[in-house]
């Protein structure tokens, strides 16, 4: 692996097609849907990105051998809308990072996919309809810990700034709701309402979310 530092985007751009775009992520600064994370199990880490060309979007993954990067895994999305996330994490398994990507919807809320690389090539984990308009992944504590495994926290908004928050764990084959994680992210759900009604102390609609934070978070 070269110890030079890597132009991303020159990397990717000199692999697809001319006439392709990158994919610019729908977040402040419009960041390219570049990926630097060992996605396929061998320690080191490769480039992951999208890009859009003729009517679709693909994901691909490059490697780097002796200085030279070639794909290793590419696969249209059958997808065609904005992207708003696009995160590498451990979250099915240790060895071989996940890809996350959040899909924008005509709602304005995202669609998460989460995608693996195999020795066959790119397969989707979830099947479509997990939504949220905030997503958050963290190797959340439990009473035992840390286990090197990335929980997955998504907001849905319910109105204004009021969101529903569920965290969710890879139980093999499904993401399931958790909550042994909940005494500590629920800790920051909390300060997020409680900075909220300071900022707006005469709409009370917003308490009842932080007395539910606070029960989660175990504070009463």
């Amino acid at each position: 692996m070269s110890l030079t530092p890597i132009d991303f985007l020159s990397v990717v751009r000199s692999c697809i097609p001319k006439e392709a775009e990158v994919v610019l992520l729908q977040q402040q600064g419009n960041p390219a849907a570049i990926l630097y994370a060992d996605v396929d199990g061998d320690g080191q880490p490769e480039i992951s990105a999208l890009y859009r060309y003729v009517d679709n979007q693909y994901l691909f993954t490059l490697k780097d051998y002796s200085g030279n990067w070639f794909p290793i895994g590419s696969a249209t999305t059958g997808r065609i809308q904005a992207v708003t996330d696009f995160a590498a994490a451990p979250v099915s398994r240790r060895e071989g990072w996940d890809l996350l990507i959040g899909w924008l919807n005509e709602t304005g809320s995202s669609e998460l996919d989460i995608i693996q690389l195999t020795t066959t090539g790119f397969q989707r984990l979830i099947p479509p309809g997990t939504t949220y308009n905030h997503l958050e992944i963290e190797d959340m504590p439990s009473r035992d810990g840390r286990d090197g495994l990335c929980e997955i926290a998504l907001w849905v908004q319910d109105h204004d700034h009021a969101y529903q928050v569920q965290t969710y764990r890879w139980d093999p084959y499904r993401l399931i709701p958790t909550q042994d994680v909940h005494p500590y992210y629920f800790q920051k759900v909390t300060r997020y309402y409680e900075d909220l009604i300071r900022e707006h102390p005469d709409l009370q609609a917003y308490r009842s979310y932080l007395e539910d934070a606070q029960r989660k978070a175990g504070r009463n």
